[in-house]
């Protein structure tokens, strides 16, 4: 096995995936918000309109709903495992330098 070439390796920002991990945890936080806005409209719509509209317009308005919380659910699924890189990298990265300057191998 070669040893990576420069074009192989790739900068890790803890502190930029960490604050990435943020923004994706908001924006799941938004859109269920979003989500929640869309059930209760959806009711409005069926109650408003009479017969077969009503249904159908409370129908696709719980449909959207639904999509919106599973799209938030994604997004809250992603926020974690973006934070979860970032914290391996960092203890990682503490275990690699706690063994720097020592004369044995560092154990892998």
């Amino acid at each position: 096995m070669t040893s990576p070439s420069t074009a192989d390796l790739v900068l890790v920002r803890p502190e930029a995936l960490a604050a990435l991990a943020g923004e994706l945890t908001g924006l799941a936080t938004e859109l269920l918000d979003d989500a929640d806005r869309c059930r209760a409209a959806a009711g409005a719509l069926s109650g408003a309109l009479d017969g077969e509209e009503g249904w159908s317009a409370g129908a696709a308005g719980t449909a959207w709903a639904e999509l919106g919380e599973v799209i938030a659910g994604r997004t809250a699924a992603l926020a974690q495992t973006v934070e979860g890189a970032a914290r391996a990298y960092l203890e990682e990265d503490a275990r690699r330098a706690g063994w720097m300057g020592r004369r044995r191998g560092m154990p892998r």
